[in-house]
């Protein structure tokens, strides 16, 4: 049995050499797919992007308000969810048909139209003779 007598610079060189081998191969390529992995991760947004994004909801909900109100229909503020401006023309409009068509719908019908008289029947009929006598009748009737 030979005994190798090793000085503790090459047993320190030895281990230098397997530790940069072992980084190479097995920690170099983790470190490298956990960067991937990282970057495809949502970053948590900001104080200040979290304000920004409530000022635009609340602008939005404004602008949309406001469509609302300018067309009469600001009672249906709570219930219209819209995400863009085309949805809101959308909506504005398909509402605006439906209150249109009931106040048509519940407007004034009149049931008993005005019952034509015997003047107006004889007149409608060209006959002078019964409008003549219409008259009389009410004069001496």
């Amino acid at each position: 049995m030979a005994e190798d007598n090793f000085t503790q610079e090459q047993v320190d060189e030895a281990i230098q050499n397997a530790k940069a081998e072992w980084q190479e191969q097995e920690l170099n390529p983790i470190v490298a797919e956990l960067e991937e992995v990282k970057g495809k991760l949502p970053k948590e947004p900001t104080q200040e992007e979290l304000d920004l994004q409530q000022r635009e909801q609340d602008l939005w909900q404004k602008e949309v308000n406001l469509s609302l109100k300018d067309k009469g229909l600001e009672q249906f503020a709570s219930i219209v969810k819209v995400e863009n401006e085309e949805e809101l023309k959308e909506v504005v409009k398909v509402l605006g048909q439906v209150v249109n068509d009931i106040k048509v719908s519940t407007g004034y019908v009149p049931q008993d139209h005005a019952k034509t008289d015997e003047y107006s029947k004889f007149e409608k009929d060209g006959n002078v003779q019964g409008m003549i006598a219409t008259k009389l009748s009410k004069l001496f009737g």
